[in-house]
């Protein structure tokens, strides 16, 4: 029975180290900013904003170029995109941007555009299907347990 809880045991500190691991990776390549922090704090090298495209302010100019004013509570960020042609950039949009923020001229230039994920939608999906699964295969060790333990106290049962 002591092997079963070192196995559990095992197991939960496995899983401990992949959340903190998986905190920290999204704290440093997923989590965003909003645009008033982003003027507040002034961040250099690549960083991920996250607005809405006010409306009225979208001017595209080629393919892969545009400018606009990104959105959020309580400020605005006026945004210069140049890269891929964009499928999702419409006005009213809440969109992540990637880039970097030239402090000299006030602008965001962006260079890639993403969609926002719910993250909360994702996780609960991967736990709603492991939660399962990690009970049956707790409730199947057990069951083998009781059956080992079963078999080796009736008479029929010799070590080799």
């Amino acid at each position: 029975m002591t092997n079963l809880y070192i196995r559990w045991g095992g197991l939960l500190i496995v899983t401990t180290v992949l959340i903190v691991l998986t905190y920290h990776h999204y704290r440093d390549n997923l989590a965003s900013l909003v645009p008033q922090e982003v003027r507040k704090e002034a961040p250099t090298g690549e960083i991920r904003v996250l607005g809405m495209v006010q409306g009225g302010t979208l001017k595209t100019r080629d393919a892969g170029e545009a400018t606009f004013t990104l959105l959020g509570k309580s400020a605005t960020l006026p945004v210069h995109y140049q890269g891929p042609p964009p499928d999702n950039l419409r006005e009213l949009k809440i969109l992540i941007l990637i880039g970097t923020w030239n402090a000299a001229t006030q602008v965001f230039e962006a260079r890639d555009i993403g969609i926002v994920p719910n993250y909360g939608f994702i996780a609960g999906a991967y736990l709603l299907g492991l939660l399962p699964l990690a009970l049956f295969l707790f409730a199947m060790t057990r069951r083998v347990n009781f059956l080992y333990e079963e078999i080796k106290a009736s008479k029929l049962y010799e070590e080799e």
